[in-house]
């Protein structure tokens, strides 16, 4: 609750509270001010440069600044927490993702994709992407984890050579 207040502020109050320290006119130097502000000649003949006659930025007008991006950093942040990451524009649906990566090194890795429910396990080269196997569920109650679905078609106790790695993504997971 507190947080749509101060955005709310920040909106009302930030943009009036800015212009209102725009508007306002620099005050006049007095006499003596100017006397001292005015460039020095030393004994050299060089004269000194003058200070700035300009103030700077009123406190009002800062601090209706930091009220305004507060505010839309609030904004930004309820917007985030309402609609979510996936819920973004561009940010995809909820109906595809990637449970799992491993990488395999040279740029080929092994990864588990949930597609509305179904799991599968893939395999992606720099040539392509391939189905190795469909992983059962577990409501089903068989084997369906990432390490046995890769064991069934791997043999992880021997080195496999690239060459037969790439034999078998070629066949689009072998034993299907």
């Amino acid at each position: 609750m507190w947080r749509r207040v101060v955005v709310v502020v920040g909106l009302l109050v930030g943009p009036g509270l800015w212009a209102q320290g725009a508007d306002r006119p620099a005050p006049q130097p007095t006499a003596s001010e100017k006397e001292l502000q005015a460039p020095l000649t030393l004994e050299d003949g060089k004269p000194t440069p003058g200070l700035a006659t300009e103030p700077g930025p009123s406190g009002l007008k800062t601090f209706g600044s930091l009220v305004l991006v507060l505010g839309l950093a609030g904004l930004s942040l309820w917007a985030l927490k309402k609609y979510g990451r996936g819920k973004l524009p561009g940010s995809g649906g909820g109906k595809l993702r990637v449970e799992e990566t491993l990488a395999l090194g040279d740029r080929r890795f092994v990864s588990i994709l949930d597609a509305e429910g179904e799991r599968f396990l893939i395999a992606m080269t720099p040539q392509g992407i391939s189905l190795i196997s469909r992983l059962d569920t577990p409501e089903t109650g068989e084997a369906g984890t990432f390490d046995e679905a890769l064991s069934r078609q791997v043999d992880l106790g021997r080195p496999v050579p690239v060459k037969e790695m790439e034999a078998l993504l070629r066949q689009g997971g072998g034993g299907q």
